[in-house]
C-alpha cells in the first residue's frame, strides 16, 4: 500500500490519541496496523478531484472459525472530512460488501454512548443486542462510559 498504508496508519493513531472513539491506547506501528486493519477487506474513500483520503474501513470477521460468518467493520474518518457524509457512505457500502464477501451478520462490539455514530449505525438499521456499562475510560471524560453491541442480519437486507 505503500504512501496510502502510512496515511491510513497516521490517520488512526490521530484516532488513538483523540482517545474517544477506538479502545486502544497506544500507537500503532506498521506491522501492527496492517495485522488488525488490513488484514481482511479494507477500503479507501478518496476525492474524486484530487485524490485525498477521506477515510478508510475495514471488514473481517468478528470471531473465528464456527463463528466466523459475522462480520465486524472498523471506519475512520479523516478529521477534516467530519460530517461531511463519509461515515454514511461507509456504512451503506459495508452493508452492501459484506453479505457479497460471505459474511451473514454483523457485529459491532463497542460503539461508545458518545460516538456521533451510534445515531447512523440506528439509522441504517442495526439493533442494540446489548450495552457495556461503564466500558471506556474515554480521554477528556471523568466517567466510564457506556457502549452498545450493535448487530445487523444482512437477511434483513432487500
Amino acid at each position: 500500500l505503500g504512501g496510502e498504508g502510512e496515511e491510513m496508519l497516521r490517520v488512526f493513531n490521530e484516532m488513538i490519541w483523540e482517545g474517544r472513539a477506538w479502545p486502544f491506547e497506544e500507537e500503532f506501528g506498521w506491522e501492527r496496523f496492517k495485522g488488525y486493519f488490513l488484514s481482511h477487506a479494507a477500503f479507501a474513500v478518496r476525492t474524486k478531484d484530487t485524490n485525498e483520503l477521506v477515510a478508510f474501513f475495514y471488514i473481517k470477521p468478528n470471531y473465528p472459525g464456527r463463528c466466523s460468518h459475522i462480520c465486524n467493520g472498523g471506519f475512520i474518518t479523516v478529521p477534516s472530512f467530519r460530517r461531511l457524509g463519509a461515515c454514511r457512505l461507509m456504512g451503506t457500502t459495508y452493508l452492501r460488501l459484506a453479505p457479497l464477501l460471505g459474511y451473514r451478520s454483523s457485529c459491532f462490539n463497542l460503539v461508545f454512548a458518545s460516538n456521533p455514530s451510534l445515531s447512523l449505525w440506528r439509522s441504517l438499521g442495526f439493533q442494540q443486542a446489548g450495552i457495556l456499562k461503564k466500558a471506556a475510560r474515554l480521554k477528556g471524560d471523568d466517567h466510564l462510559t457506556d457502549a452498545f453491541i450493535m448487530t445487523y442480519d444482512f437477511d434483513d437486507i432487500k
